[in-house]
């Protein structure tokens, strides 16, 4: 907590420590700003991934639609030399990918022999196999006598020889176990046979999936570490580290679900890493890095200038929240590799990236839309601006600031992701220091809006019922969660299973916020059954729509129409006193923000006052100084601006280094 209010990242030495060996005693460290609570950190002793990894993987170029769309031999030896081109240039010298740290060639899915056809890799010569059959065990791609993985020769005609092509290029290999085509429900498992297979294959990384039954990725951490040989653990959906005792047996993790190539999917991947990123309490580390997803960079379809600002975004958010950079889209394209060049070798992103000054980076706040009327349901106080003005008409929730020439009503019919041209992306979970956040149901003009609604005094219950829906469905109010992080159990031994976890608590929302809810429709409960879940609704003679909250779900207020999340801003802190800054714009229309650089963690002190900002724009890869306490500037539709603010010294000290 700085001067006058000022906000810091909670950074710590929490985590100094968590590259601790899995046989090795576990060992206690006191977090310095949460001095009442001791916590175990230990992790994977393998040395690797304590900067972001950079590389590339398959899956999003080469998946399972066709054998064609597969990866192959030549596809991985294709990316191989492609991360070796020398024929493009950065900063006016020749450099390649590999000088920039994309160095790992990786695949995904598809390498294995599956015993039956399945939906993702058709075999005519193979029994089929249905989804069901493949969950009831019929499906292995394990050799039944020596329990070895089985490679598909057509695809593979020498696994150890296409490893080995790698690591004469200087680069490293990844691959790919229990997998999802051909998923594996067995009562055995195989995990000292997948290991020795690896190894022998000479693979340097592994990403484990979660469709088979070797789920326990603390197992083959332990049986690597056996070996000796360090190997990079890359954990999809098997858990993540426990958020008590800190402990992590995998260099990265995923955090969302599988990315698509459009901007609403890249917004929500980067909103998956905000538990783990949390302001005050971050979990993603050195070693052990939160990970959205492969990147789509290099895969948007759509017209210029939108496609290059979508994913110079996308890339932006992977850069300042610390995920490992792994590419994803065909490197033998070269036009393709023409175009995204400028994006994926930018040195500034690839330095925020990479650095590391005790926190991963996060949202830090989301600022209102400007020139665009368009709202959603908000929930706060009755006071509030836009709490008076509800009414029920005909079956209309008119919201306030209707007129009878522009009525604007509740659309219960659909959430604010799924509405195109102008409202928000999916909502972001709140965080320490954003949680003025607000997401609910879309405010429409009303002759958009099909369904209809009705209210029961007695109960409280607002219903929404829709033409093409048979139950009704009723709005509830809803603080966002600050999600209890899917993870090991607290103590866990390393050769346990991942299980499901014990209830954690939630992540806390600092600084006094209020905590930020969402309006949602519900199953109704039967009327009878008292109080609804979460609380109920009236309405006020003054045309307030008064929530009762019952305490443990929501707090009372007033529901509110309040304007869409415009432009927001994500930081990460620097080594030395240096601080990035990205303003992503989430809409689908331009947006005007005047950023206040006091809202950047660690500027509240300086800017415009007696010390001026060195200011590094990323994107644009110039530099100059900023002298007020604000930045204003344009973002066109899902276009983002990047900074690296440096207010360590005097204006004249600021000046004189930029002349240097």
């Amino acid at each position: 907590q700085g001067s006058e209010g000022e906000i810091f990242f909670g950074v710590s030495d929490r985590y100094s420590k968590s590259m601790l060996s899995l046989r090795r005693p576990l060992v206690g460290v006191a977090l310095p700003f949460l001095s009442h609570l001791a916590v175990i950190v230990s992790g994977i002793d393998n040395g690797l991934g304590q900067t972001p990894p950079r590389g590339w993987r398959s899956w999003n170029t080469f998946d399972c639609t066709s054998d064609p769309r597969i990866i192959h031999d030549k596809d991985m030896r294709g990316a191989m030399r492609a991360v070796l081109d020398s024929s493009r240039s950065v900063g006016g010298k020749p450099l390649r990918l590999k000088d920039l740290g994309f160095s790992w060639i990786s695949m995904d899915d598809g390498w294995q022999q599956c015993n039956c056809s399945t939906r993702q890799d058709e075999d005519p010569t193979l029994p089929k196999c249905s989804v069901d059959e493949c969950i009831g065990g019929k499906c292995t791609w394990h050799n039944k006598m020596t329990g070895l993985p089985m490679v598909n020769l057509h695809r593979f005609p020498d696994m150890h020889s296409l490893v080995e092509y790698g690591h004469s290029l200087g680069l490293k290999v990844g691959g790919y176990l229990n997998t999802c085509i051909c998923m594996e429900h067995q009562p055995t498992t195989h995990y000292e046979q997948d290991v020795a297979w690896f190894l022998a294959m000479g693979f340097d990384g592994v990403k484990i999936d979660s469709c088979g039954n070797s789920v326990n990725v603390s197992r083959f951490a332990e049986l690597f570490n056996k070996s000796g040989k360090a190997v990079r653990i890359e954990n999809c959906h098997n858990g993540a580290p426990d958020p008590k005792s800190g402990f992590c047996s995998m260099n990265m993790y995923r955090s969302g679900g599988d990315i698509s190539a459009d901007f609403g999917s890249i917004l929500g991947e980067a909103y998956s890493t905000l538990p783990y990123n949390d302001r005050a309490d971050p979990l993603s580390r050195p070693g052990c890095w939160a990970y959205p997803d492969m990147m789509q960079v290099g895969n948007f379809n759509g017209a210029e200038p939108q496609r290059t600002d979508e994913e110079r975004s996308h890339f932006g958010l992977w850069s300042i929240v610390s995920s490992p950079l792994i590419l994803g889209f065909n490197m033998t394209d070269r036009d393709t590799m023409d175009r995204v060049w400028p994006i994926i070798t930018n040195q500034d992103a690839l330095e925020v990236n990479q650095g590391w000054a005790g926190h991963p980076g996060t949202l830090i706040k989301s600022y209102l839309a400007v020139d665009l009327p368009v709202f959603q349901i908000g929930h706060g106080s009755c006071s509030a601006e836009g709490a008076l003005g509800w009414r029920l008409s005909e079956g209309r929730l008119l919201a306030p600031g209707s007129t009878e020439e522009a009525p604007l009503c509740v659309d219960g019919s659909i959430s604010l992701p799924d509405e195109p041209a102008v409202y928000a992306n999916p909502c972001p979970p709140p965080t320490t220091g954003s949680g003025q956040v607000n997401c609910g149901l879309p405010i429409r003009n009303c002759s958009l809006v099909t369904g209809l609604w009705d209210f029961d005094a007695p109960s409280g219950l607002l219903f929404w019922q829709n033409s093409e829906t048979a139950d009704p469905g009723c709005l509830q109010v809803f603080p966002q969660e600050l999600s209890p992080l899917t993870s090991l159990e607290p103590g866990q031994p390393p050769s346990a299973a991942f299980r499901a976890p014990k209830s954690t608590g939630k992540l806390r929302v600092g600084n006094g916020e209020r905590r930020p809810a969402m309006t949602q429709l519900i199953q109704c409960p039967a009327l009878g059954k008292l109080p609804p879940p979460g609380g109920r609704f009236n309405f006020t003679e003054d045309g307030a729509l008064m929530f009762s909250g019952d305490g443990a779900v929501a707090a009372a207020g007033c529901l509110t129409s309040v304007l869409l999340n415009g432009v927001q801003l994500w930081s990460k802190p620097l080594p030395g006193s240096k601080v990035a800054a990205l303003l992503v714009n989430v809409l689908s229309v331009p947006q005007s923000v005047q950023l206040p650089l006091a809202d950047v963690p660690g500027l509240g002190g300086g800017a415009g006052t007696s010390r001026a900002c060195a200011t590094r724009d990323v994107w644009r890869q110039e530099d100059f100084v900023v002298h007020s306490a604000h930045l204003e500037l344009g973002l066109a539709s899902h276009a983002s601006a990047y900074y690296i603010f440096d207010c360590a010294g005097s204006a004249a000290d600021v000046v004189q280094q930029l002349v240097v």
